[in-house]
Formats: C-alpha cells, structure tokens, sequence
C-alpha cells in the first residue's frame, strides 16, 4: 500500500502500518506509552485488521462502555460505504454481522488500573480493535455454506476497500465518541439497542445486559463477556490479491 492509498482520516489520529497482529502490537505500543489516537493498521487486502491507542480519563466501568462506541463507529462506516441495501447489524456484545452472519467485531483490552485526575480505577490505556473479513478463499468453490460468517465480498460488498472502511470507521468513531464524552451513555446505549439483532436482550445504563428468564432475568456483564471475543473469524486458505 503506497501513502496516497492510505485512509484519509480526521485530526487526532496517527496512523501507522505494520505487517501483522494490529490489535497485540497496539497494546504493546500502549503499553509502551503510544498517546491517545495512535492507530495501526495492517497492510491486507482480504481482511481489515486495526486497533487504536486510547487514554480514558473515566473509571473501568463506563470506559468499558467504549466498546459500544467502537461498535457503533464500525457498523455505521460500514454503512456509510457499502451499498445502500447492506442488511448490516450489531450481535451482543462484540460483532458485526451482515445478513445476520459474522463478518467480524470488535475487541477491546485495558491497561492496569490507576488514578487520573482524581478518579480511582481508571485504566491506563484502552485499546480498541476492529476485524472485518472483506473476502474470502477465490478457491471455494461452495461460497455461503458457511452460516455462521461471511464476507463482505459475498454480501455484495466487493467494492469496498480496507482503506475506505478504516477510514469510515474512524470518522464514525469519532462522532459516536464525541457524543458519549458530552452526553453520556445513553444516546449510544440506545443506537446499539436499535441495530441489535436480538431485540429481547435489554443493555442496562453501565453497559451490561440481559434477558427475560422465567420470574427472573439473566444478566450478563459486559466486563467478563469482553474478556474473550465472541467471534473467531475462519482461517482463510488462501490471501486474495
């Protein structure tokens, strides 16, 4: 990838390449000091991997709730780019999906836990990660038997780039960010509630969710649900070029 074929992103990223593993290398980089807006990105054309350095000032809790916030900038920049008619939705709490299967999501780790500006518990870094499978193996010769997951390319996606999607995700992040730092939660809370693709599972004001269970409800915490993806992108045999 030549420099005038990177995304063109808002002020307050920096953007840099790397070969592989965006989302360890980001939180190496983290961890060694990278500011807030440091984002990496690999250079690949069948899967769009990228990750951001983030320094949340707010305690582990709501700065969880971020995760949402990279949901949202990443089901609205893809929106934003594939055709108009792209059935694109949210799966609780980490993936993309399109046509109800998994194209990718996003993952999420923090630093060790700290005190910033007189709040206690505030991690030291956040990093966000996002992973979108844009094609699969040319060689398949049986495409979209696979239920679970899919590819951009086989939803009628073909036409976007790794570059344009990083890009849309990094403008619609920002704008989702914004409005999580000047009023709260809840105008976010409730977008991830209307593209959610299980509409029974309730998300609660600090981030958890739940559901309906007989007398009681099941909660679920958003804390130990992001410990671990819930998705796993299939191995591809064979890099398209």
């Amino acid at each position: 990838m030549t420099p005038d074929e990177w995304p063109d992103l808002p002020p307050g990223y920096i953007l840099k390449l790397c070969v592989a593993d965006a989302f360890d290398t980001a939180c190496q980089a983290a961890r060694d000091g990278a500011e807030d807006g440091f984002m990496l990105m690999v250079d690949r054309q069948d899967r769009c991997e990228a990750a951001l350095v983030l320094r949340p000032l707010d305690p582990i809790q709501p700065a969880l709730t971020l995760a949402y916030v990279g949901l949202l900038g990443l089901h609205d920049g893809l929106a934003a780019v594939a055709p108009a008619e792209t059935p694109a939705g949210i799966g609780w709490p980490d993936r993309l999906l399109v046509n109800a299967a998994c194209v990718g999501g996003i993952r999420l780790e923090h630093g060790p836990l700290v005190e910033k500006e007189g709040m206690i518990d505030v991690p030291d870094w956040l990093v966000l990660g996002i992973t979108v499978q844009m094609a699969a193996n040319r060689d398949d010769d049986m495409p979209g038997t696979e239920l679970d997951y899919t590819d951009l390319h086989e939803e009628g996606c073909g036409e976007v780039s790794v570059p344009q999607l990083v890009e849309a995700f990094a403008r619609h992040l920002l704008h989702w960010l914004d409005r999580w730092q000047e009023e709260g939660f809840e105008p976010v809370r409730r977008a991830v509630l209307h593209d959610l693709d299980d509409k029974t599972l309730k998300i609660e004001a600090n981030g958890d969710a739940w559901l309906e269970a007989g007398a009681g409800k099941t909660v679920y915490a958003l804390r130990d649900r992001l410990r671990q993806p819930s998705w796993q992108l299939p191995e591809i045999v064979k890099a398209v070029s």
